[in-house]
């Protein structure tokens, strides 16, 4: 792991700490849970091997992958319609076995351009920690709802993404042997939050999640080699939240 990126890990964590400090009675608290799907865009993956050389999977596919998480956080008293929140987030885009075009060096094929070659099972297990800025606008509100009954919401958050890739089935690299890697990212988020019982709220969520990875890993040889590529993922969710 880069020195920068544990830096930056760091930094997000206690920012998020120092934000979400402070006197419950100072201001509205709300958490929330959700589940649903995310979509992972296809994409490139580069292989840097260090006995074939450097090769591209050209629009590698990646799977639909079930997501989850969970939010906690405050919104201001003085700005009703500001709020920051520590947001956690998990998914998995897999890559499956597929036939995709292969340009370079592998260590299996030699080198090419233009040949279809084979991915193999390669397993992703991702996961985000985020310090997120909110932005709400209260409508329908009554004297039991100050702060509205429905609530379309927009959010920003500069995440930390720890992401896993294990080769499962593949040629190119040592099947079963995984590694780990952290890296810094952004996200958009857009949804609306409808109440439905006292402080209890329906949650829908469209989010959009950048990152690049860059893990090491050993090819079939035992020799060192890397996996390169960018998770752009568009997640849809569902949930329940609360406000106190």
């Amino acid at each position: 792991m880069k020195a920068a990126t544990k830096v930056g890990a760091v930094l997000l964590v206690a920012m998020a700490v120092l934000a979400l400090s402070g006197r419950p009675g100072s201001a509205e608290w709300f958490g929330a849970i959700f589940t649903g799907a995310s979509l992972t865009t296809d994409h490139d993956v580069h292989i840097h091997d260090r006995v074939a050389g450097h090769g591209v999977y050209r629009d590698t596919e990646f799977g639909t992958a079930f997501a989850y998480g969970g939010r906690f956080g405050k919104y201001f008293d003085a700005v009703p319609f500001l709020g920051v929140a520590l947001d956690f987030f998990k998914f998995s885009p897999n890559i499956p076995p597929q036939a995709v075009r292969g340009d370079g060096c592998f260590l299996v094929g030699g080198c090419a351009t233009g040949v279809t070659t084979h991915t193999g099972r390669i397993d992703i297990d991702t996961t985000t920690i985020s310090a997120d800025l909110i932005l709400r606008l209260p409508l329908f509100k009554t004297e039991e709802e100050p702060h509205g009954v429905l609530q379309p919401y927009i959010a920003l958050g500069a995440p930390v993404f720890i992401t896993t890739v294990t080769p499962r089935s593949t040629q190119q690299f040592r099947n079963q042997e995984d590694n780990s890697t952290v890296s810094l990212g952004y996200k958009a988020a857009a949804g609306v939050a409808f109440r439905i019982y006292k402080n209890l709220d329906l949650i829908a969520e469209y989010r959009y999640t950048h990152t690049d990875v860059d893990v090491d890993l050993r090819d079939s040889s035992l020799a060192k080699s890397s996996l390169q590529t960018d998770l752009n993922t568009h997640s849809f969710l569902i949930g329940l939240g609360v406000r106190w």
